[in-house]
């Protein structure tokens, strides 16, 4: 197992789960009418088995033993009419089932991103991006089972059970009796099992969580796994999450197969009993239809206890999207709306430390930026040149102090009017798995011609490898633009930073990583971006 491994302690506890499984409901509970119908197919299905052992019962008495010639066309046409709407009942109630959970799927994935996009830097700092991609995928699959497919097939088991039992009641109700009598064990033994297939349900939430950071890291870190020769330490890291997370589903797997084995055992010692006190007291027909009902009983028993398993999984993974959606979002209380800033910057013994950190990464700090100018940040790696810059889109909040833009409390913007003075070049240069065209027009740039964006590629200075690609602007420049040079890359970030054509430029160390050639074609485009800006 991983050195990573997770100590008991670390589990998320489940503190409610019938107010998560009533929250959970109420996103299926959206399509209420598609819901209602599922729930009459469902019934209907459920009713069509106690009728199928009543046509049995009569097809015994009255085909075979009383040998009834009006029944020999009768009969089977019941038999047929019958399954046919079994049929058509069991369509309806699974594919409306599947499409509300589909639907549900859709709804929670969407919240659930939407709220990551307004999270806060620092969220992001404390969390795994593989942890966050499984909330997205592995757990949204698991947990839609729960308020649908899972809910509706205990439903139909529930209702069949009810049926069963009653028809039983009404051929023999002594015979039930027995089977009354057996049904508390199974009760208590899966009471007994439920808290185990919960515990193990969180386990291998965490692994999956787990098995895909691992993952994410050694494909996204290839050629530094390759160039430190750590091919195998990576195999076997991935190894160890892959064998914990085989070892974890295989519990389940074990827990419910012996429920099913323990359900099986105590059927038989019912239908032993059964059999054992029917015989000679019974007619054929009731005596296959009481067989028959008591048989189908097991099914049904079953599926409730595998469902425990699905319920508890879905009720781990509903907790961990719900924890996404309910995390504070950024705060964003500014109502002053500006258009376009001048770009004079203000720092009044500003103080800043970040969560968990032993030290202040900036302590009183006080200046002033005028309009237009160009102000480089020097100091030691460390020294708080990187948490100033973040400070002024607010990706991070001072804890002391005042930071003012143009006059105004930075904080008394709201977010979105304050990020647009902003253009950002940093060393680390984000680009997307898309063309080169809506890398320069991003996000709010995106209505953008085609004509802005060659000019600002040409003020970038790319606008001449750009030509070269197969298929120019709308060349794919693949993950993170893994298909570009370190300059080329530097300088489609330029490009897109010089289209937005916002007042204020922070360069976060733009240049540093690059060869002396990639360098000066990156420093000419940053003086045509710096032209009439206030930079830093």
């Amino acid at each position: 197992m991983s050195k990573r491994s997770r100590k008991k302690h670390d589990l998320p506890q489940i503190h409610n789960a019938k107010a998560l499984f009533l929250r959970l409901f109420s996103y299926a509970w959206k399509y209420k009418y598609i819901f209602a119908v599922s729930i009459f197919a469902t019934a209907a299905l459920s009713l069509s088995n106690t009728a199928f052992l009543a046509l049995i019962k009569k097809v015994t008495d009255e085909g075979f033993v009383s040998q009834s010639t009006g029944s020999v066309f009768v009969l089977p046409m019941m038999l047929f009419t019958l399954m046919a709407l079994r049929g058509v009942a069991g369509f309806i109630s699974m594919y409306s089932m599947r499409w509300i959970a589909r639907r549900v799927v859709e709804t929670l994935r969407r919240e659930a991103f939407g709220r990551l996009m307004h999270m806060p830097v620092s969220f992001f700092d404390a969390q795994s991006t593989g942890v966050m991609v499984s909330k997205l995928t592995y757990d949204a699959e698991r947990l839609s089972s729960v308020c649908t497919r899972t809910a509706m097939n205990v439903l139909r088991d529930v209702l069949t059970l009810f049926g069963l039992i009653a028809y039983m009641l009404y051929l023999d109700w002594k015979l039930t009796l027995i089977f009354a009598a057996i049904a508390p064990l199974m009760v208590l033994y899966l009471r007994k099992t439920t808290p185990k297939l919960r515990t193990n349900a969180k386990k291998v939430q965490l692994a999956v969580g787990e098995m895909t950071s691992v993952s994410e890291e050694a494909i996204s870190g290839q050629r530094i796994v390759k160039i430190f020769g750590a091919q195998d330490y990576e195999n076997q890291r991935f190894a160890d999450v892959v064998i914990n997370n085989r070892n974890l589903e295989l519990r389940s797997a074990r827990i419910t197969g012996l429920n099913s084995f323990v359900i099986e055992i105590l059927a038989a010692l019912a239908l032993a009993l059964v059999v054992y006190y029917a015989l000679g007291r019974s007619t054929v027909g009731e005596f296959a239809a009481f067989i028959g009902a008591l048989l189908m009983l097991i099914s049904p028993i079953k599926h409730i206890a595998a469902a425990n398993e699905d319920f508890q999984i879905g009720l781990a993974a509903a907790q961990s999207m719900f924890e996404v959606i309910d995390a504070p979002i950024e705060t964003d209380e500014g109502e002053h709306v500006v258009k376009q800033v001048k770009g004079k910057i203000e720092f009044k013994n500003v103080s800043l430390r970040y969560e968990n950190a032993k030290r202040l990464a900036l302590d009183d700090l006080s200046f002033t930026i005028k309009p237009g100018e160009k102000v480089a940040l020097v100091g030691r790696s460390g020294g708080g040149k990187t948490s100033l810059v973040n400070l002024l889109p607010r990706f991070y909040e001072l804890q002391q102090g005042l930071i003012m833009l143009d006059g105004m409390d930075v904080r008394a913007l709201s977010l979105k009017d304050l990020r647009a003075q902003f253009s950002l070049v940093s060393q680390d240069i984000i680009l997307f798995n898309d063309t080169v065209f809506n890398n320069i027009a991003y996000g709010v740039l995106r209505d953008t011609s085609e004509e802005e964006v060659i000019n600002a590629a040409k003020a970038a200075n790319a606008w001449e490898f750009i030509q070269q690609m197969p298929d120019g602007l709308q060349n794919e420049i693949g993950d993170r633009g893994v298909r570009l040079s370190g300059g080329q890359r530097q300088r489609l970030a330029i490009a897109r930073a010089i289209l937005k054509n916002a007042p204020i430029l922070l360069l976060d160390e733009a240049t540093s990583a690059l060869d002396t050639e990639s360098e000066q074609h990156v420093q000419a485009a940053l003086d045509v971006l710096m032209q009439n800006r206030t930079s830093l």
